[in-house]
């Protein structure tokens, strides 16, 4: 059970009563004056804050931070994302947050606060699903055998051919991801990301990505992690800008505008990231496998961000 300060705004007050059911104790302010007195009394374990004010909102982030440096806060952005930008790529703080002009989706609110409260932030396992295989690759030409392996494993449970060919093309690239790009040597440098992508070469036992996959009630899960936890806060923001700003993969341009993750995004209902620095990235795709293709681009979509921190001994969140 996790306690919670919610700073009053119409979306923050709904999920009051939802995160209660889930068993958390939440504790409702009426503005960022009282929240800051509640801070002063006593401890919360997150702190869920509607930032509208841009520079009143981070004054006030930065003072929680002081009053509870133990205190994790999700900031809910009112406005739209790229104004953010700027100011966000300067600062340490806040890491987690969820931009979203419509309701508060209570169930990704209820995974967050456990991910925070509990520091446990890997695993398909925390959004409902179980994986039903994790393998291991130890190199490029095993991609094609995998893929075919969890393209099978949907098809035979009756999951629509449009969303299995979304399934090729996101562990496509995840993968390449985990075995071209991701890799770093001793000196910092990338030995594999200038390698044409139909290289075959043979990964090191300390390089080699992991994938599990699974199907749940409501949601399809692919995982792919690699074992450097590089996904640096210049890359994140990157990835984001282009996602929720471009509509065509023809805008921006080349790999370096994240065209890969942003062909992802536009695939799915919900992009997880999961970082443990110089230990672990984890990359999570969510698909409603009951959704027809033309539902899946009409929703919205969703891309979290989770950190975990060994000096703070938990886990940062972003959800965008």
């Amino acid at each position: 059970m996790a306690k919670i300060l919610l700073v009053d705004e119409p979306a923050t007050r709904v999920a009051g009563p939802a995160l209660e059911a889930m068993g958390h104790a939440c504790v409702l302010a009426s503005d960022a004056r009282e929240a800051e007195a509640l801070m002063k009394e006593r401890p919360f374990d997150v702190l869920v804050l509607k930032l509208r004010d841009k520079a009143e909102g981070f004054r006030f982030l930065d003072r929680a931070r002081d009053l509870r440096p133990e205190c994790r806060g999700v900031a809910v952005l009112a406005d739209s994302l790229e104004e953010y930008f700027p100011e966000l790529l300067g600062r340490d703080r806040p890491r987690n947050f969820l931009a979203d002009n419509g309701s508060i989706d209570v169930e990704d609110l209820g995974v967050t606060v456990r991910k925070l409260s509990d520091g446990d932030i890997f695993g398909i396992e925390q959004y409902g699903v179980k994986p039903a295989e994790t393998l291991q690759l130890r190199s490029p030409a095993e991609k094609y055998p995998v893929i075919e392996r969890v393209r099978d494993f949907y098809l035979t449970r009756e999951v629509a051919p449009r969303i299995v060919r979304n399934v090729e093309l996101i562990l496509n690239e995840l993968l390449m991801n985990a075995m071209f790009d991701a890799p770093v040597d001793a000196s910092g440098a990338h030995p594999y990301n200038h390698r044409d992508r139909s290289a075959n070469f043979e990964l090191g036992e300390a390089e080699r990505p992991t994938l599990a996959y699974g199907i749940g009630k409501t949601h399809l899960a692919l995982s792919v992690s690699d074992p450097f936890g590089t996904m640096s806060q210049e890359i994140f923001f990157a990835c984001i800008h282009r996602c929720f700003t471009e509509r065509s993969v023809l805008e921006g341009s080349g790999k370096g505008a994240g065209m890969g993750l942003f062909l992802v995004f536009k695939s799915l209902d919900r992009m997880v990231i999961n970082v443990a620095p110089r230990r672990r990235t984890e990359m999570i795709a969510l698909i409603d496998h009951r959704a027809s293709l033309g539902e899946l681009k009409r929703r919205r979509h969703s891309f979290h961000y989770f950190r975990s921190d060994d000096q703070l001994g938990g886990a940062e969140r972003r959800i965008l």
